[in-house]
């Protein structure tokens, strides 16, 4: 229920003040009288606070709402939130100790395991022991079929109706939403702006298969013409592949195609067979990269580029315009060229025929609800998640590592900057969804290899699409 509240507004005051002061107003007995006179004496306090801790005079506030969260008074409760993602522990407890400003009533226990500790095996060690956690943190279509018989429905909740719609379907199982994305992977073709721009190409007319040949043989062109060599003196060739990743290769690669043909993580989860509709279109992907990149003379020469040369060693440092990455690879730019995050732009990976204008998005990470915790438990950790994704406190710490694919967060853009240049298509809703986690366990790295093969000249394409189906069905 919301109140009225008075907000001492000075140094020695803080929420939890409010969250008595409130409680003081509510319990007030008598009429009207006897609380206008309470309501003066706390005026009288606020202004005695504020002279003495040399504050600001009391303010008055309407509630403690905040942005799209709406402020209820709950029970009493004690909840467990497991999550996997070690590395954001000191993010999780300035979530809780903002959240506890407004319901110190409401006690969380953090619960972090992962690094090198199997974490789903420890969440299903507790499910058994009848310790299973409040909110649980999962990842993809498999643990939502995993624990999909533990998870409340959450259709009912605000935030829903705030999801992109590209993202909500990952969300469900069932027709039920039964989970929040806190997670999202984007990625695409990222490119130097200031190179394109030199070469007076239009990024921004890239929008097909065709214009994105055109335009990266107008930048080639002016490579090796000599026109770049003094702005750009290291400037070698358009693209750089990391042709020794396979998760690159088969996995990242490879979604477009796979979203085309299934539609979900979901589906792609449940599908028994791979027709692989369009193999096509992903050879003619890979055909492109090849094409514009260092060694298309000698393209076996591709898969013995790691990560950090093709990264670090070439796209950082300006001798090549464009890789197929995500918004993961920001720190690595900010730590070896700084500037280079000024000048980041995205482009679609083109399905040839299929499907021309769209990056990779998709939710990577979920919070769900445990159905068969009590009900004061279960309002509370509702309630936290609605907070923490709907409040304008909560929003401001969540965008701090990702963005969030809701349509409320414009005032709250992500830190990361790749992340943001992705937004732009997911709220055009030109995107194909992650779905490669719905893909058998250790496929995609057969793929990769395949992929490997065929650019060294070692393989046929159509025997790389045939290992990939007969694979999947073995693996299934």
């Amino acid at each position: 229920m919301v109140r009225n509240v008075i907000i001492l507004e000075s140094k020695n005051t803080s929420v939890k003040d409010i969250i008595i002061i409130s409680k003081l107003l509510k319990n007030t007995q008598g009429g009207s009288s006897m609380k206008k006179k309470t309501i003066s004496a706390l005026m009288a306090l606020a202004m005695t606070t504020g002279m003495i801790g040399g504050g600001a005079p009391a303010i008055y506030a309407e509630d403690l709402s905040s942005g799209d969260y709406v402020y209820q008074e709950l029970e009493d409760a004690e909840i467990t939130y497991f999550n996997y993602s070690i590395e954001s522990k000191e993010l999780y407890e300035k979530e809780i100790a903002a959240y506890n400003e407004i319901h110190p009533n409401i006690k969380i226990n953090m619960e972090l395991v992962g690094g090198g500790t199997d974490w789903h095996s420890t969440l299903k060690a507790e499910i058994s022991s009848g310790q299973a956690p409040d909110i649980i943190a999962l990842e993809g279509a498999t643990d939502l079929d995993t624990f999909g018989d533990m998870l409340e429905d959450l259709s009912d909740q605000p935030w829903v109706e705030h999801i992109y719609e590209s993202s909500i379907e990952d969300c469900k199982m069932d027709d039920k939403v039964v989970a929040i994305p806190i997670g999202v992977v984007c990625y695409g073709l990222l490119y130097n702006k200031a190179i394109f721009e030199a070469c007076g190409v239009d990024a921004s007319a890239i929008t097909s298969y065709d214009a994105m040949d055109e335009a990266f043989g107008k930048v080639q062109a002016a490579i090796d013409a000599g026109e770049l060599a003094e702005e750009f003196p290291e400037l070698e060739a358009v693209v750089s592949i990391p042709g020794a990743e396979k998760w690159v290769l088969g996995s990242h690669a490879c979604n477009p195609a796979l979203q085309c043909e299934f539609g979900s993580a979901f589906d792609t989860y449940k599908a028994e067979t791979l027709d692989f509709t369009y193999a096509e279109a992903l050879k003619d992907y890979i055909d492109l990269l090849v094409k514009y990149s260092p060694d298309a003379d000698k393209p076996e020469a591709l898969v013995g580029v790691d990560y950090d040369s093709a990264m670090g060693g070439s796209f950082c440092i300006g001798r090549t315009a464009v890789i197929q990455m995500g918004q993961w690879v920001t720190p690595v730019i900010k730590e070896i060229e700084p500037e280079l995050l000024e000048n980041i732009g995205i482009l679609p990976m083109p399905m040839k025929g299929v499907d021309e204008d769209n990056i990779c998005y998709g939710v990577s990470s979920y919070c769900t609800v445990n159905k068969n915790a009590d009900d004061a438990k279960k309002a509370a950790a509702k309630d936290f998640l609605n907070w923490l994704f709907m409040s304008d406190e909560g929003k401001s710490l969540v965008t701090l590592t990702m963005g969030i694919p809701m349509d409320n967060y414009a005032d709250y853009p992500s830190a990361n900057v790749i992340s943001v240049v992705c937004e732009e298509y997911a709220q055009a809703g030109n995107i194909f969804p992650i779905v490669v986690g719905g893909c058998p366990d250790g496929w995609s790295d057969l793929l990769g290899a395949g992929i490997q093969s065929y650019i060294s000249g070692d393989k046929e394409w159509d025997a790389v699409v045939e290992e990939a189906k007969t694979n999947w069905a073995d693996m299934r």
